[in-house]
C-alpha cells in the first residue's frame, strides 16, 4: 500500500502515513466513491481561492480530486513563497555553529548515505547496507505542520512549509542531509465513532535524496491539504464535512508524532493555529528552525 492507515490510541486518531507525496497521490487516485462512508471531499466543488490555486481558474476543474491530481507540478505562488524565506533563513543558519553540529554527529569511516531513522534514534556511528554517496553526510529532520482551520488563508498555511524547505536547502548546502515531513492534525473529523481525530503525515523529502521542490512544495501545500489530505482522512470512516479543525500538538503528542513516522528525535515544528499572516507564520517557522538547530547542537535556546 502506498499509504499506511492505522489507529493511534494515545492520540485518539486515525492515522495515514505516506512515504512520499507520490505515494499519497497514488493512494488518492485509487479511491473510489465506495471508499467513502460519509463525506467525500474529493468530489466536492473546488473553491480555488480557498484552496490557494486561483491560477487554475478557467481550466474547467469541477472537483477537488482534479486539484489534488496536480501534485508535483510547478506552482508559481508556492515557489515564490519559498524564495521569499531564503534570505531570512540564510542569516539564521550563518549564526549557528554548524561545525559543532557536525562534530556531534560523528560518522564511521564508511562512506554511505545516512539512515536518518537510525541516526535520530540515537545511533551516532553506523553504515548503511547500500552506498551511493562518495562522501559522508550529516542528517537532521524537520516535521512541519501543513494543516490549518478553514478560515486561514492558503498562503499563511504554506508559509511554514516554505520555511522548512528553505531551511532544508540551506542546511544541505552546509553539508547536511535533511529529512522533511509534513503533518496535519485535526479534531472531530468523524461522526458516531470512538476515534474522532485524524492525523496525516507525508515525507516531503528523504534524507538521502535531493529536494524535488515542485513535489515537496505541492505535498506540503494548502491546496493539497484541503483536497488530497482531506480525501485520505475521509476514506478512513464516517467523515464530517468540516475536516479542517486543526489543533496544536502538545509536547506529548509531538513525541507520538515522531514515533508515528519513525523519527524518534526529530524536531516537530509547532502548528501555530492562531497565526493570521504570512509574516507571522514565517517568523514562527524561523523560530522553530532555530530551536531545532540549538537542540541538535545541544545548545541553550535563546
Amino acid at each position: 500500500m502506498p499509504v499506511r492507515n492505522f489507529t493511534h490510541t494515545e492520540m485518539n486518531c486515525k492515522v495515514s502515513v505516506a512515504d512520499s507525496p507520490a505515494c499519497a497521490g497514488e493512494y488518492i487516485d485509487s479511491l473510489t466513491a465506495k471508499d467513502f462512508v460519509g463525506y467525500n471531499p474529493l468530489k466536492a466543488s473546488p473553491d480555488l481561492q480557498w484552496l490557494g490555486r486561483e491560477d487554475l481558474k478557467g481550466e474547467g476543474l469541477t472537483t477537488r480530486r482534479q486539484v489534488a491530481a496536480r501534485l508535483g507540478e510547478y506552482v508559481d505562488n508556492d515557489h515564490k513563497s519559498i524564495q521569499s524565506t531564503r534570505d531570512q533563513l540564510s542569516d539564521l543558519v550563518d549564526s549557528i555553529d554548524l561545525d559543532q553540529l557536525k562534530r556531534m554527529l560523528q560518522w564511521s569511516d564508511s562512506r554511505g548515505r545516512v539512515n536518518a531513522t537510525r541516526l535520530l534514534a540515537g545511533d551516532s556511528k553506523f553504515r548503511r547496507t547500500f552506498r551511493k554517496s562518495m562522501a559522508p553526510v550529516e542528517a537532521v529532520a524537520l516535521v512541519v505542520p501543513t494543516g490549518a482551520n478553514a478560515g486561514v488563508e492558503a498562503d499563511v498555511i504554506f508559509a511554514r512549509t516554505a520555511v522548512a524547505l528553505a531551511a532544508s536547502e540551506l542546511l544541505t548546502q552546509a553539508g547536511f542531509a535533511v529529512e522533511v515531513w509534513g503533518y496535519a492534525y485535526s479534531a472531530n473529523c468523524y461522526r458516531g465513532e470512538d476515534i474522532g481525530n485524524a492525523v496525516a503525515a507525508i515525507r516531503l523529502k528523504a534524507a538521502d535524496e535531493h529536494t524535488n521542490e515542485a513535489i515537496a512544495a505541492s505535498g506540503g501545500s494548502a491546496w493539497f491539504f484541503r483536497s488530497g489530505v482531506f480525501g485520505m482522512w475521509a476514506a478512513q470512516g464516517n467523515a464530517c464535512s468540516s475536516l479542517g479543525q486543526s489543533r496544536d500538538l502538545s509536547d506529548e503528542q509531538a513525541e507520538h508524532m515522531c514515533n508515528i513516522i519513525g523519527l524518534e528525535q526529530a524536531h516537530v515544528m509547532k502548528t501555530g493555529t492562531g497565526q493570521d499572516s504570512v509574516a507571522n507564520a514565517i517568523k514562527a517557522g524561523i523560530a522553530d528552525v532555530k530551536q531545532a538547530l540549538h537542540k541538535w547542537i545541544g545548545g541553550v535556546e535563546e
